[in-house]
């Protein structure tokens, strides 16, 4: 029996769904093939490899092409077919929009398990939990815990025939779950899924963390390890211990991870610089603190952001900090004060995107209800994130200049005086167009590749010089050279 999985398409950040449901449908005994949209004919590859099951995996922005790719496929050949991840989950409605045999909800391994057996066998899945089938919905089974249950991912599967495979950085993860629940976030919904079926938290051991990047490390290039976490630690317990010492001692490679203001000292950045973390990302969202607690949701304890960021930095550890542009009841003052927060903390590289409220979420009922947003034309997915902001509560110079903090802000926070002045000037006076976005773009991958994820540190001789005057150099010299097209979304 074989299954094909099937994603719209590859992106720098690993897709970790499919290894997991590759190393189930193997452990049971299945053939497992991958086809890309982006790259491959999905009837030519169903054509050429005869699949029992074709398995998709459907964001929110992928959704369309992969329902179009397949029912043009079904037009053609016959197979029993699956649809999960964020979609199916987040949206259960579409699933006759999407024409599937069934759409599976929440984590995924044990019923797409469940549901190889049924198909092989030749028996009906339509009981299976986690599944919607024509028959109807079921409900969801308990959370896999403990995770070590779970098999090591197939990461053969999207490396051995990607160009991931020669991609300096790879990703991990060594927890599921969120604790938090911010308005604009999914994981709400997930919670209230779940509710009432095991912990939404869950760890991997630190053998069974450590044993999967060690095996990746042998088969592939990995300069640089990113843990995707949502929240990788909370403080420096006996986990990040042991995890501390083992993988300063086998993987030696730098790293870089999600934390919490609230959450960060000096006994968790101490154990963090030993590992070998070489830079974090957070969110503070808004400068506001009404916006950040009250509209956002993010329930943070009372600490000194500026205090917290210098106390990261004064380990060596470089910082990427995120900002909501335009959130709700939200000022223009709010997120013109990010650019001052970020230089006298030495923020290493203030990343920006356009709040959008996504629909099922608390902050998607939220705008509603104050008229922000029209619920019949809104678009609820998150390709807005680098544009202008489409709320309704903003005049368009207040909208304009929102963009050009999204464009130059993380620019203008690392410049000295005077150059620093007129970048100001430049946000609030000069409507945004392509040499913005060509700074931005230019800034955005110097510091991915030489601040936040160091994808050239086995090539460098010595260390680049941390000053922005070395960075900008090299900024204009690729600004000028470039011979892209301008893009201001798709950030990796």
């Amino acid at each position: 029996m074989r299954s094909l999985f099937v994603i719209e398409k590859i992106d720098f950040a690993d897709h970790i769904a499919v290894p997991y449901l590759s190393a189930v449908a193997k452990r049971a005994g299945w053939a497992t093939d991958l086809c890309v949209l982006d790259q491959t004919d999905l009837a030519e590859t169903i054509h050429r490899c005869r699949p029992d099951v074709v398995a998709y995996s459907a964001n929110v922005v992928s959704f369309a092409a992969l329902s179009a790719a397949h029912r043009k496929a079904r037009r053609r050949f016959e197979f029993t077919s699956i649809m999960g991840g964020p979609h199916p989950t987040f949206s259960p409605e579409t699933f006759a929009q999407a024409g599937v045999d069934a759409y599976c909800m929440g984590e995924g391994e044990r019923a797409f398990e469940d549901f190889l057996k049924r198909v092989e066998t030749g028996r009906s899945f339509d009981d299976v939990p986690n599944l919607i089938t024509g028959r109807g919905r079921n409900d969801v089974r308990r959370l896999v815990d403990p995770l070590d249950d779970l098999p090591v991912p197939d990461r053969d599967i999207t490396l051995a025939h990607t160009f991931l495979k020669d991609t300096p950085k790879k990703t991990f993860y060594a927890t599921r779950g969120c604790p938090f629940s911010c308005s604009y976030c999914c994981n709400n919904y997930y919670k209230k899924l779940y509710r009432g079926k095991g912990r939404i938290v869950r760890r991997f051991s630190v053998e069974r963390v450590i044993g999967e990047i060690e095996s990746v490390q042998r088969h592939y290039r990995m300069d640089f390890v990113k843990f995707g976490d949502d929240l990788f630690a909370m403080k420096a317990d006996d986990w990040l211990e042991e995890f501390t010492n083992q993988y300063a001692r086998r993987i030696g490679l730098p790293f870089n991870c999600y934390l919490r203001f609230d959450h960060v000292d000096s006994d968790l950045l101490g154990l963090l610089k030993q590992a070998g973390c070489y830079s974090v990302h957070l969110s503070v969202d808004s400068t506001s603190e009404f916006v950040r607690e009250t509209v956002l949701g993010r329930r943070m304890k009372k600490v000194d952001i500026a205090r917290q960021l210098r106390l990261i930095e004064s380990y060596g550890i470089h910082t990427w900090v995120n900002y909501m542009l335009a959130a709700p009841d939200s000022t223009l003052q709010d997120d013109l004060d990010s650019i001052a927060l970020n230089r006298r903390s030495k923020v290493t590289y203030a990343a920006y995107s356009t709040t959008v409220p996504v629909e099922g979420t608390a902050l998607y009922d939220y705008s509603v209800a104050r008229g922000l947003i029209d619920p019949q034309t809104h678009v609820g997915d998150l390709s807005g994130c680098c544009g202008v902001s489409t709320l309704a509560c903003f005049t368009d110079r207040e909208k304009r200049i929102r963009y050009n903090i999204f464009l130059l802000g993380a620019v203008a926070a690392r410049l000295p005086f005077p150059l620093h002045w007129l970048v100001l000037q430049a946000i609030k006076y000069v409507p945004p167009n392509r040499l913005f976005a060509r700074i931005r773009q230019g800034y955005y991958r110097y510091a991915i590749e030489n601040k936040i994820f160091n994808l050239h540190w086995r090539r460098r001789k010595a260390p680049m010089h941390s000053s922005s005057g070395g960075a900008l150099k090299l900024l204009w010299r690729k600004l000028w050279t470039s011979r892209n097209n301008v893009t201001v979304s798709g950030d990796a």
